[in-house]
């Protein structure tokens, strides 16, 4: 019986965590730019890997890059994706965490916004999990999200979108590094 959960126990371990790929976002900086493992589901809308695209040089949270996202007035929004190595399964409580910033001088794109977490299947996303609030501080913070989907989720996106309650679109950034894997969770 011992032997058995020994050889269990590493599995058990394995499937608890599901792994992002690059998940501080490491690149070399430059504009309009996808780091390795992660697309972008909006089709000619792409982040940037900084520091130092846009002339932008705010430290790292973790590693040697981090992300930023932009939205547009016109209502277009920056997003990036990745499908995971290991479905979510609807009914289960999963909890990841990621460290947000903004620039208050983003060349021109200078108001703060939210992030906002999607779930769906390959390389589409179809169900909202979860949303930050306003994210208006220069300082990197981390940010905990749980989430139960009522969907299997294959593939995650981080969204850039505008504050809550706007009643129009306008120029905003928010930084994004370090995800945590995403776990289960016990909910009482």
């Amino acid at each position: 019986m011992l032997l058995v959960l020994c050889l269990l126990l590493p599995y058990v371990a394995q499937h608890s965590q599901v792994p992002l790929s690059n998940a501080s976002f490491e690149g070399a900086p430059a504009a309009s730019a996808i780091p390795n493992g992660w697309i972008s589901l909006s089709p000619g809308s792409t982040p940037d890997i900084l520091p130092g695209a846009w002339g932008l040089l705010a430290p790292p949270f973790h590693g040697n890059s981090f992300l930023g996202l932009v939205t547009r007035e016109d209502g277009t929004r920056e997003d990036i994706s990745q499908n995971l190595p290991v479905v979510l399964s609807p009914g289960v409580c999963y909890r990841f965490s990621i460290y947000l910033a903004h620039l208050p001088d983003y060349v021109g794109y200078n108001q703060p916004l939210r992030l906002r977490v999607w779930g769906g299947l390959q390389n589409k996303r179809t169900e909202l999990l979860a949303s930050s609030p306003l994210v208006n501080h220069t300082d990197w913070r981390k940010y905990t999200f749980e989430f139960i989907p009522d969907q299997t989720v294959r593939c995650l996106t981080l969204e850039a979108y505008f504050g809550p309650g706007v009643l129009f679109f306008y120029k905003g950034n928010i930084l994004l590094d370090n995800c945590s894997p995403v776990e289960r969770c016990d909910r009482a």
